[in-house]
């Protein structure tokens, strides 16, 4: 007798997910750190904080060199965050009134209100990236310990 279509008779769902490489778990982090700040400050809510990344809250590294990449793309992001909010922190303060009736006071004002949510959101987005490279950078002293370890012992047995 034949499976009725739209059902499974073999369940092959693990529940585990493969996290996808080292980049692709980056941006995905990054991606969902740009939605979730965004959807909370059209709510006024607290910026959302630095998560585990990967399946399970880990992610999954091949040798010390690949984490390093990922931390050198994590501290880009970080570092262009920072030129973004010099940019508009400069624009906020460049913005003037062209005349001094009640539209043109308006307008400026509404032109630096909307520059103060770019920089609000803009300093959201650095502390996800500093949280989250402080996480990278406290994994990988772990990894390198665990690894001089294993060297060691890999040492001690061929001795």
């Amino acid at each position: 007798m034949g499976v009725p279509d739209g059902t499974n008779a073999e369940n092959t769902d693990t529940g585990k997910e493969d996290p996808g490489t080292p980049t692709e778990q980056v941006n995905n982090e990054i991606n969902a750190a740009e939605v979730s700040s965004w959807w909370r400050s059209l709510f006024g809510m607290d910026p959302y904080q630095a998560g585990g990344g990967g399946t399970g809250g880990q992610f999954m590294f091949a040798s010390l060199q690949e984490l390093d990449t990922v931390i050198k793309k994590w501290t880009d992001e970080r570092d262009g965050i920072l030129a973004d909010r010099d940019a508009i922190a400069d624009a906020y303060h460049a913005v003037k009134e062209p005349a001094g009736d009640m539209m043109s006071l308006s307008q400026a004002n509404a032109s630096r209100d909307s520059l103060a949510n770019m920089w609000h959101h803009s300093d959201s987005m650095l502390k996800y990236a500093e949280n989250y490279i402080a996480k990278l950078n406290a994994s990988r002293k772990q990894i390198a310990v665990t690894e001089d370890g294993a060297h060691a012992r890999m040492r001690s047995i061929q001795a």
